[in-house]
């Protein structure tokens, strides 16, 4: 195997072809293609490694039950964090009348987020190319007619990066384009899940087994939001930037972060970065950008110079704008008066809810046990006010918990949301100078969320009425920011995009961008295997138009 440890001066006497800065799925998936390809790839990521050489990883347990008392002081629980593939950022919401600091639950590190999901990787619908027409009244919402490219156009990539992420399970039955999609079987639905699976079928709806990026290997526990201690979860980190490294002749800089991107009026110079207290400059004949839909505007709007008073790449003004992130409602569900789910069952999928009454909602899932996914740790062990006041009263607070909030499955609602150019991440105004990067975010809900919302809760629950079942509302919560996209979106158009259909920025030649900044709409779907695949698309073009020999 390979040394993967790099030091900062090695990566500035080195004559990169493509520097990648993020190492989640679309990061990971791009350098790997590209360094099997012979190309010198260096990935510059600011959170930790968690190869496997990384030492104090924190795997198999969310850091605030494996170091519970880190939560007692602010550095401690940073550190915990990163060490777990945490982001460690603060983000200001300024949306409402008061302003909100918050840490969100997204990841940093080897893998980026994808390192902590839950492994669903799911393809689009053909339909979600076409988006406008599905929405009755969109209002001043900016979701396109089209895609600059298609499903067929998508199909191959899909194919490649199913095979490279190992996805199993079965097709959707409302999808006739699914039918070609040969995927290995996943294991049977457990028994927490079958009784509403066996509901479900006898309502005439048709759940299915989600495809997941998972080797299930025996005793695999999913590892839904914390790192996998048991090479069982399919990542950008694992099944990208690992052979990249190992096997490609890759590099890696982890704890480095960019700040800023120099550039003339047609090509990035250097990529300055922060390492470990030294400042470092880097360059290559490519940079692409797959930092997360927070990170990667943030840095182009970092990036104001002379030539870009505006930010680089900005001549649009829309780098950072159209943010979107799901509208995520969580409903527990006792399918039986005993249940007492404890397991992470991330398997039904239900899209009939998808296209309803002539636009579109989203889909369901089931996600797990309420006792996985929000334990009381998660609230009690922070070094916040919350985090003191909860750890006080959690004798009492615990029993109330455990009895009515414990032992059902979660079902995750995840409705689709519209772009909007007032919702926006943007740089903050006070960065401070602990290292830790600050983004300030506004996003409200329009009209056309407000009611698509409502009408998709109110389905389910009537699907739901025979059971005990509670609706935890956190769709109209900031603070869910899982499924971040569209702030540098593709199109054909450079007044009304920031990328072309390559996913080059339109004023800059050597510019690419690979996370979900490049959705023009959010569909109602897991994004991971769309951002996995048009990475391999990109990969491919980038080998023709810049390294053709």
């Amino acid at each position: 195997m390979a040394d993967v440890r790099f030091s900062a001066r090695d990566a500035t006497r080195t004559p990169w072809d493509v520097i990648v800065v993020g190492a989640g799925m679309g990061g990971g998936m791009l350098g790997r293609q590209l360094a099997r390809a012979g190309r010198r790839v260096l990935f510059v990521e600011k959170g930790r490694s968690a190869l496997p050489e990384a030492d104090g990883t924190i795997r198999s347990a969310m850091p605030e039950l494996a170091e519970p008392r880190a939560g007692r002081s602010p550095q401690a629980y940073f550190d915990a964090l990163a060490r777990a593939g945490r982001s460690t950022d603060e983000i200001l919401d300024v949306s409402g009348r008061f302003p909100k600091r918050f840490i969100p639950f997204i990841g940093s590190g080897t893998g980026g987020s994808s390192a902590l999901y839950g492994m669903v990787c799911e393809r689009f619908f053909a339909q979600d190319f076409a988006p406008r027409q599905y929405f009755a009244d969109p209002g001043d919402s900016t979701v396109p007619e089209a895609w600059p490219i298609n499903y067929e156009q998508m199909a191959p990539w899909y194919t490649e990066a199913e095979q490279l992420l190992g996805v199993r399970g079965q097709a959707d039955p409302l999808r006739p384009e699914s039918a070609s999609v040969q995927l290995p079987a996943a294991p049977p639905f457990s028994r927490d899940n079958q009784p509403l699976v066996d509901y479900l079928l006898g309502r005439g709806l048709h759940p299915y087994h989600l495809p997941m990026a998972c080797d299930y290997t025996e005793g695999c526990v999913t590892c839904q939001a914390y790192l996998c201690g048991r090479s069982c979860k399919n990542d950008g980190g694992r099944n990208g930037v690992l052979p990249a490294v190992t096997e490609y002749g890759a590099a890696l800089l982890a704890d480095c972060r960019v700040v800023r991107l120099e550039a003339d009026r047609r090509r990035v110079q250097k990529v300055i970065c922060e390492h470990r207290g030294e400042r470092v400059a880097l360059a290559a004949k490519v940079v692409v950008l797959a930092a997360g839909a927070l990170a990667t505007p943030v840095l182009l709007l970092n990036s104001r110079s002379g030539e870009w008073p505006r930010g680089l790449a900005n001549g649009s003004d829309w780098v950072g704008r159209n943010l979107m992130r799901h509208l995520l409602d969580w409903i527990e569900v006792w399918p039986q008066s005993d249940s007492r789910i404890t397991a992470e069952n991330k398997e039904i999928g239900l899209n009939d809810f998808y296209f309803f009454q002539g636009q579109k909602l989203g889909t369901v899932q089931s996600a797990g046990a309420m006792t996985t996914l929000a334990p009381m740790e998660m609230l009690t062990n922070n070094p916040g006010l919350q985090g003191k006041a909860l750890r006080l009263l959690s004798p009492a607070v615990r029993p109330i918990y455990e009895r009515f909030f414990s032992g059902g499955l979660i079902l995750a609602a995840i409705m689709e949301d519209l772009p909007y150019l007032d919702n926006r991440v943007q740089p903050s105004d006070d960065p401070h100078s602990d290292g830790r990067q600050r983004l300030q975010l506004r996003y409200r809900l329009h009209p056309s969320e407000i009611g698509r919302r409502a009408t998709f809760l109110r389905q389910l629950k009537e699907v739901l009425a025979p059971f005990r079942n509670l609706t935890l509302r956190t769709g109209e919560n900031n603070t869910a920011l899982g499924h971040v996209c569209g702030t540098c979106r593709f199109g054909t158009d450079p007044a009304t995009s920031v990328l072309d259909a390559q996913n080059r920025a339109h004023e800059v030649d050597n510019l690419y961008v690979v996370d979900s900044s490049f959705f023009p709409s959010s569909t109602g779907l897991n994004p991971s295997l769309t951002v996995a695949a048009n990475a391999l698309r990109v990969a491919s073009h980038l080998n023709e138009a810049h390294f053709a020999t």
